[in-house]
């Protein structure tokens, strides 16, 4: 039996890390990453484990509405996270065959996941992460369909409403699997780094003055300065949400190891230094103050307009943290 899929959606034009993030995929050859997009990418060069499919925007909007037998109210491509809990139902011919299936961003680089998703862990566990970037389920009828299944959590209604409910994290699908008292697995071992901060900053794990995050011949590391001396960790992955990544050197496609800062992806060879984290732990006071002043205008916007915001009121109060 294979494995474990993992599926990317992605309408638009590419990012500039994009052939990155296929880069990252190729060391973990238990996973078959499927990617359903209205981008022409061409073959040559892409990992064996990464299956590519042609789909419109359109196209996944009538697979859902057939496959779930409802209306979804898909105006925008930020929506689809909510469906991503009935992903198993949706692209279950795809899923065929797999011991668990997923869903993940690619604004991510993946290190080694074996390392941190072990056989003892999937073994035990039916769910594996609550964080919409890389979530993975284990791939059985009555687990696919328990997104519909809750007391208090309504999925048709958030299906069929426009706003979002963030329901593939924490306060939406985690809190089913709770209902349940099914097992999951969730260790902080990933680099979520925080969308409105000048400097790379995560917002689940401990930062520091000085760090620079590098991926590092398939590995995701971070190196840190702590008590005048250089210190690294090793984690799962590392998600940089919401910045707009320009790589001015594309020698980065290729180098054994990639700096990540908050102004480009930086290739590398070599040692890492504390010298070396020094100058390359940059703030980006730019990407701040354009961040700052689009949330403020968003906020506006919602005022004036009255602009569908994002809407928790489906979604049950915890029931437990």
């Amino acid at each position: 039996m294979k494995k474990i899929a993992v599926i990317a959606l992605w309408f638009g034009k590419l990012p500039d890390y994009f052939y990155l993030w296929t880069r990252s995929l190729e060391r973990n050859k238990d996973y078959t990453f499927l990617l359903f997009t209205d981008q022409h990418i061409p073959a040559k060069g892409l990992p064996s484990n990464l299956k590519v499919f042609s789909y419109s925007f359109d196209q996944i909007k009538v697979t859902i509405e057939t496959s779930l037998s409802i209306k979804p109210a898909l105006d925008y491509s930020y929506k689809l996270c909510d469906f991503r809990p009935a992903f198993g139902e949706v692209f279950a011919s795809h899923l065929a065959g797999y011991q668990f299936w997923g869903y993940c961003d690619i604004d991510v680089l993946f290190g080694d996941l074996s390392r941190f998703i072990t056989p003892e862990i999937l073994a035990t566990n039916h769910k594996i992460f609550n964080r919409g970037h890389f979530t993975l389920y284990k791939n059985e009828p009555w687990i696919n369909q328990l997104y519909r299944s809750s007391k208090t959590i309504n999925a048709k209604e958030i299906f069929e409403s426009p706003a979002c409910y963030i329901f593939d994290e924490w306060h939406g699908i985690h809190q089913i699997f709770k209902e349940f008292n099914l097992s999951q697995y969730h260790q902080e071992c990933i680099a979520d780094i925080q969308p409105n901060k000048a400097r790379y900053t995560c917002s689940n794990i401990e930062n520091f003055k000085k760090q620079l995050f590098i991926w590092e011949n398939g590995a995701v590391k971070q190196y840190y300065i702590k008590n005048e001396t250089l210190q690294s960790r090793e984690l799962a992955y590392i998600h940089f949400k919401k910045r707009k990544i320009h790589i001015k050197d594309t020698k980065a496609f290729s180098s054994s190891s990639v700096m990540l800062n908050a102004f480009s992806f930086i290739p590398f060879e070599g040692t890492v230094t504390i010298d070396l984290v020094k100058k390359y732990d940059q703030a980006n006071y730019i990407h701040f103050f354009q961040r700052q002043s689009g949330r403020l205008l968003d906020t506006l916007s919602r005022y004036i307009e009255q602009a569908v915001p994002i809407d928790k009121s489906l979604i049950s109060k915890p029931i437990d943290s």
